[in-house]
């Protein structure tokens, strides 16, 4: 008798995952010929990209330092080294740029390669063209020949002439290629012209420059204990820019290379968050281009009032206010009974149920578009959202209620009506236990603007956290939330996943320390993460802790845009009636050394930044404020402190003994 074939989870992230090592195989074939000895061949899922704000199709670069081109019809390039011996080395130049520098040996060479790109305008039009350098040192001792190059790129300032080199002796080649044309459709220019637009320095002067200034329109972290961290959400904030297409804000470049909604609504509040109001209302214009998750019409007033609180700018918000209007309207008509019960049905974790996830969402829209209606003062439609917000607050903690009471349940579970050891995402390995913490927003962000919050559901998030954390103590280190989909090592969303846990008390720094987990046992990429990441390999390449497969894309944006969040609203926010919080997650190691924490250029209310200084000396931490004057008290709330310290509207420096 033939055995039945087991059917396989396939979810949207594993469908991405096939079809780019489709493509990826097709690239090999014609750059690299079908040869063997690869390391980028062997372990395609060791990837990020790198390029220039806005590209269409930005480079997609591999570990030995190739890379492939989908706008010059799919070719790969490669450097031609194989056979690498040991580790590669593999990182961002200067900690957080996008160039990308790679290094290891063969069994004749110490190879360097950094590669980077930049924008130039050539006869009228917009081309991104890769600089790349290789330096080798001959390690052989005797004269040793380079390998042959991809027959696209085209040499410029060369160190030598030919690819022979002496024993003992090192060469540099530079080389460019065309890459993109940032939608355009004019033809690629004739390589030969490459070497007349300036060399691999002069580009990468120019290509720092941007990025530099790009950066200074936001917050700024200057110092951490944790400085990976300062690096990590700088080169977070630069893919985001790379990986947009035009104003589109997309997820990913190997994979969801698209507008999500949802997806789209998280990356941009994280910008919001850190201050990029530059191109706010063209990001606006595309967030519901692919309507696909209920949610993104519950949450589509989020980024409308976060952009109102921090700039004030009534008359866009009433501009846009009737498409506000009537994505909100959808929360009551996506209500079970009559519109009066909890949230419909829905596919939101993958998985048709009635979701915790959803409940909140819906409630963190609903204080979002009431916040909107009050600053526009509108009171039909604040009294609606309102009284919307109160029945569905007190049916959601009326269901979910009953089902923690039926099972004995000492944890909020992702469904409002079974067990989470009972439904489809019962695997403790996966991720979406915590799912309502990160994409239902109610429970911290519902908090920063106002809402109205008790009953179960929020007094059961401290032990949610520890819930999870214990089921998943014996098959996980700690930190690491789980895998997305279904049974892999971690997530992309994984820092994310702590953004409630900043409601709560026991487990406020947890984000930080998520965030530094995914730093030291996750990267897939230079600060590059899959959504879905795989299980680390001893054998695989790369010189640090990492993961070799993955699912979905990466990099993928709406989970790095959920780190950088957690991140900046651990050391800083500011709710909604100009209350500034400092310090609710900064974990309690930090303060109790000698460090220092420093950000800057953080946005407030009033197009005001401000900032803020701590040093610690283990018995006193002194805190000063920095920037323009805050109206309102501040908050001091690091979790080493038994209760709050204000600092008084006006003040500056508090020292606070420990």
């Amino acid at each position: 008798m033939k055995k039945r074939k087991k059917k396989p989870l396939f979810s949207l992230a594993a469908a991405e995952y096939f079809r780019i090592r489709s493509e990826f195989s097709v690239s090999f074939k014609r750059g690299l010929i079908g040869k063997s000895g690869y390391v980028c061949k062997k372990y395609p899922c060791l990837v990020a990209s790198f390029g220039c704000e806005g590209d269409r199709h930005a480079p997609i670069s591999y570990i030995d330092g190739s890379f492939y081109l989908r706008d010059r019809g799919n070719i790969f390039i490669t450097y031609g080294f194989r056979n690498i011996k040991g580790k590669i080395k593999w990182f961002n130049k200067e900690g957080w740029l996008p160039c990308f520098v790679s290094e290891y040996k063969t069994a004749e060479f110490e190879v360097c390669i950094e590669s980077f790109a930049d924008k130039v305008r050539f006869e009228g039009n917009d081309f991104e063209i890769v600089y790349s350098r290789v330096t080798a040192k001959n390690i052989s001792g005797r004269s040793a020949a380079l390998p042959k190059v991809s027959k696209w790129l085209e040499p410029i300032n060369r160190s030598r002439e030919g690819n022979l080199i002496p024993a003992r002796e090192a060469a540099v080649f530079d080389y460019a290629i065309f890459a993109d044309r940032f939608g355009g459709k004019s033809p690629f220019p004739d390589k030969k012209v490459l070497s007349q637009l300036g060399g691999f320095d002069e580009h990468y002067k120019k290509m720092k420059k941007y990025w530099v200034d790009r950066l200074s329109s936001v917050a700024q972290i200057t110092k951490l204990p944790d400085k990976k961290l300062i690096n990590a959400y700088k080169a977070g904030f630069v893919y985001t820019m790379i990986i947009k297409d035009g104003d589109e804000l997309h997820v990913g470049e190997n994979g969801y290379d698209r507008v999500f909604d949802h997806d789209v609504i998280g990356i941009i509040a994280s910008l919001l968050t850190i201050g990029d109001f530059r191109d706010f209302k063209k990001y606006a214009e595309y967030i519901l281009k692919n309507v696909q998750y209920p949610d993104a019409r519950w949450k589509y007033s989020w980024v409308f009032a976060l952009y109102l609180q921090k700039t004030g700018d009534i008359e866009y918000i009433k501009s846009k206010f009737e498409q506000i209007k009537i994505n909100t309207h959808y929360i009551q008509a996506d209500r079970c009974s009559g519109g009066k019960g909890i949230m419909r049905k829905t596919m939101a974790i993958d998985s048709n149920g009635y979701w915790t996830i959803d409940n909140w969402s819906a409630l963190f829209g609903l204080l979002t578009y009431g916040y909107i209606c009050r600053e526009i003062h509108n009171k039909e439609e604040e009294e609606w959202a309102k009284k919307q917000y109160i029945s569905l607050l007190d049916a959601a903690n009326l269901r979910i209620g009953q089902t923690i009471d039926e099972h004995r349940l000492e944890y909020l579970p992702i469904s409002m009506t079974e067990p989470n050891e009972l439904g489809a995402r019962s695997d403790p390995r996966d991720a979406n236990w915590a799912s309502m913490f990160l994409f239902g927003r109610w429970a911290w962000d519902g908090y920063l603007f106002g809402g109205e919050q008790h009953g179960v559901m929020l007094e059961m998030i401290d032990d949610t956290y520890k819930y999870g954390f214990e089921r998943r103590k014996d098959i996980a280190p700690p930190c690491n939330f789980g895998g997305y989909p279904h049974g892999y090592f971690c997530s992309s969303y994984n820092a994310g996943y702590a953004s409630a846990a900043l409601r709560g008390e026991r487990f406020r720094d947890i984000g930080i320390k998520a965030y530094q987990f995914m730093i030291d046992n996750a990267q897939s990429g230079p600060f590059s993460w899959w959504e879905g990441i795989g299980y680390p390999e001893k054998s695989s390449p790369w010189s640090i802790p990492h993961s070799a497969s993955g699912g979905g894309s990466c990099q993928h944006m709406w989970g790095q845009a959920t780190a950088t969040k957690v991140l900046f609203d651990s050391l800083i926010c500011e709710k909604a009636d100009g209350t500034v919080i400092i310090g609710r997650g900064i974990p309690s190691e930090w303060l109790s050394i000698k460090e220092e924490i420093e950000v800057n250029n953080y946005p407030l209310s009033g197009n005001r930044r401000v900032g803020f200084y701590i040093k610690s000396d283990c018995k006193v931490i002194e805190v000063s404020l920095t920037g323009d004057e805050i109206n309102n008290d501040v908050s001091i709330e690091f979790p080493i402190l038994k209760e709050r310290v204000f600092i008084p509207a006006g003040n500056k420096n508090v020292k606070i003994f420990i």
